[in-house]
């Protein structure tokens, strides 16, 4: 028997905030109005929410120079848990279809949050799973604070923060050891522990991979397969568990930058994370914020005790963002 029915998207993604703050930013119009239907090459000019069912919103992003309405209407508000409302893109389609929202809290902390889109085109299926995936990392920087984006601190200098889970040594660990260091950035190599010391690094990024997810033609080729070491740096600071800086080769010049980690630990048995990159070419510095903010992704993930979404799903997320958060 043949089906009819159109295609379903769904998809999860965990944020370490609680589900009332992640569900309030769904129908807080100035909340919403910084990521809800934005894309990182527009602009939202309008964000009206009726926050009751049977009430409507309006998003409109501006793209070079015209306008996409975002429209629908609620069908179900039951905070923090649960949201439905019918969707639609008039400019691309007259089809409304229904989205629904699950947020529901997560034993490792945080909140996982399900999204269900029916009655997806088929030929709208695939950018409509990469829209919601996109528009997901960007409420997520928003609310979690373990995936804000990187701040220009100056003009060649990026800095990221993290809250992590101590103690401050283990968090250390995957820093300096290899094989620690390979399950979420890049291992192999020695690290001698002193300034002045060698630092190696050794890219497969197919090791955080899995089948079907494969790198964008963007000349990731050396970092996917691995056969380094890629880098051979220089030890700037080796302070255990609380800073390492090595030197880095990147840039299309092959100029040196500067990568520090320090960790601060809390109160609560969290440790502050600070990750700060400087002397970098200013051509290198968006692609240099969107490798950085993947990694750190799956440290997030991997400390956690969590299954860390693909690297190269994570990277294609926030593609384009850091161009148009970096632009002069």
């Amino acid at each position: 028997m043949t089906s009819n029915a159109a295609p379903t998207v769904h998809i999860t993604r965990h944020f370490d905030a609680s589900p009332e703050r992640v569900f309030d930013a769904w129908l807080d119009p100035q909340r919403a109005g910084k990521w809800l239907f934005a894309t990182p090459t527009g602009q939202l000019v309008r964000a009206e929410i009726d926050a009751r069912v049977g009430g409507a919103f309006r998003f409109t992003d501006r793209r070079d120079g015209e306008d996409v309405d975002h429209v629908g209407t609620y069908l179900e508000i039951a905070r923090p848990r649960r949201l439905a409302f019918t969707f639609a893109v008039p400019k691309f389609s007259d089809a409304s279809t229904r989205v629904t929202v699950e947020i529901n809290p997560d034993p490792t902390g945080g909140c996982e949050l399900v999204l269900t889109h029916e009655g997806v085109l088929p030929q709208w299926l695939e950018p409509t799973r990469s829209g919601w995936r996109k528009i997901l990392a960007t409420l997520a920087s928003n609310v979690d604070p373990n995936a804000k984006y990187g701040e220009l601190i100056e003009p060649n200098t990026l800095r990221f923060e993290r809250l992590l889970p101590g103690p401050i040594e283990r968090i250390w660990s995957y820093l300096v050891e290899p094989e620690k260091r390979a399950q979420w950035f890049g291992g192999g190599g020695i690290v001698e522990p002193r300034a002045g010391g060698l630092y190696e690094l050794n890219f497969n990024h197919n090791l955080l991979s899995t089948n079907g997810d494969a790198p964008p033609p963007k000349g990731y080729e050396q970092i996917a397969k691995g056969g380094g070491p890629n880098f051979r740096e220089t030890v700037l600071r080796y302070e255990p568990p609380r800073v390492l800086s090595w030197t880095w080769v990147t840039g299309p010049d092959g100029a040196k930058s500067e990568v520090t980690f320090e960790l601060s630990p809390r109160d609560d048995g969290k440790v502050l994370f600070t990750l700060t990159h400087r002397k970098l070419d200013p051509r290198d510095l968006a692609d240099t914020a969107g490798g950085w903010h993947t990694h750190l992704a799956i440290l997030d993930a991997l400390l956690n005790g969590r299954e860390h979404r693909r690297v190269w799903a994570i990277m294609a997320e926030i593609e384009g963002v850091y161009e148009a958060r970096l632009k002069r």
